[in-house]
């Protein structure tokens, strides 16, 4: 149990190998001013939907959600805030048996497969050993396998303890922020595109302010005067010439419509 609750959480890029004191508390990172916020004896780990790492010590610090097994020796797991994309109370029975903290993650490189290892799945004869299709059943379970989603709880013994470690979770988290705001960066554009799609009028008006900040000019009188004497009554002067040709184009299809109309 403890090698698949590895496996799954390599897949989530979850820390499996945090340093730990000779008492087996997370060693705190200084440089980063990590310091521990709540500590709770007696909370089961739970990936998935039954991948339990059995009980042991949650350490909730202000730059990471650390546990690590009561079993000597056992596996140690460390997430950062940032891998955390939605945390909350679950107390619904028919979600989850207990009352417990979930935690939704970052899916990283790769799904969790909380279904039977490789191979599982297999028959075994009554003396233990494979049946005659016990290879074409082996590569069948494999391909049964299912994926699980990348979800983690904290089951803590003492259910009175969820409320005050979520409040706990929730202000470390805080401290974490996301670097990336939500909507940054989903679309690009160059300026070429964004000129062209300007009304005509509004487009001026960007390039006329431009060349109001490279040319230097003041709001004065003087400056004014100058900006208005460089565009006079054409502010379309500084349109690209593919647009202006376009345009004559336009007219010119209109000119011969027209007069094949007549």
């Amino acid at each position: 149990m403890a090698a698949r609750l590895l496996t799954a959480a390599r897949r989530l890029d979850i820390d499996t190998q945090p340093e730990l004191n000779e008492s087996r508390e997370p060693v705190l990172d200084a440089d980063d001013e990590e310091e521990l916020r709540s500590k709770c004896a007696d909370v089961e780990l739970v990936m998935g939907d039954d991948l339990s790492g059995g009980p042991g010590v949650l350490h909730l610090t202000t730059r990471r959600v650390v546990w690590v097994s009561s079993s000597p020796g056992g596996p140690c797991l460390a997430l950062r805030y940032p891998q955390i994309v939605m945390h909350a109370i679950s107390s619904d029975p028919s979600a989850y048996a207990r009352p417990c903290l979930y935690l939704q993650l970052d899916e990283g490189d790769g799904d969790v497969i909380m279904g039977g290892m490789a191979g599982g799945g297999a028959a075994a004869g009554a003396n233990g050993d494979a049946g005659a299709g016990g290879e074409d059943e082996e590569e069948e379970g494999e391909g049964e396998e299912e994926e699980g989603s990348a979800e983690v709880r904290l089951v803590p013994t003492d259910a009175t303890q969820v409320g005050d470690l979520f409040k706990v979770l929730c202000d470390c988290a805080a401290l974490n922020p996301d670097s990336e705001v939500e909507g940054e960066g989903d679309f690009f554009f160059d300026e070429a595109e964004v000129m062209a799609g300007l009304d005509p009028s509004t487009r001026a008006a960007v390039i006329a302010e431009r060349l109001e900040g490279g040319m230097d000019l003041g709001e004065g009188e003087d400056g004014g005067e100058d900006l208005q004497e460089l565009m006079g009554d054409d502010p379309g002067r500084f349109e690209d010439e593919d647009d202006e040709e376009g345009g004559e184009g336009e007219e010119e299809e209109g000119e011969e419509g027209a007069g094949q109309a007549s």
